[in-house]
């Protein structure tokens, strides 16, 4: 789990491995989503998604989904 601290002014600062694995630059787009627990950053790039990650969002989409079943 990667940790950051916000500085002055709002910004985050993403570690460089991050920043390469999703194909970030400092003019890559990143829509913030809200969820219930925490934010969500989703980069806006013209880049098609790696079978690792598209592996991963699905993984993390099906535990919501187990999570959700034992709300009543």
């Amino acid at each position: 789990m990667t940790r950051l601290t916000m500085k002055p002014g709002g910004e985050l600062t993403l570690p460089p491995q991050l920043c390469e694995r999703y194909g970030l630059t400092p003019a890559t787009p990143i829509r913030i989503i809200e969820t219930r627990t925490g934010l969500l950053l989703v980069p806006l790039t013209d880049a098609p998604m790696s079978p690792d990650l598209l592996q991963e969002l699905d993984e993390w989409q099906a535990l919501g989904g187990r999570n959700w079943e034992a709300f009543p």
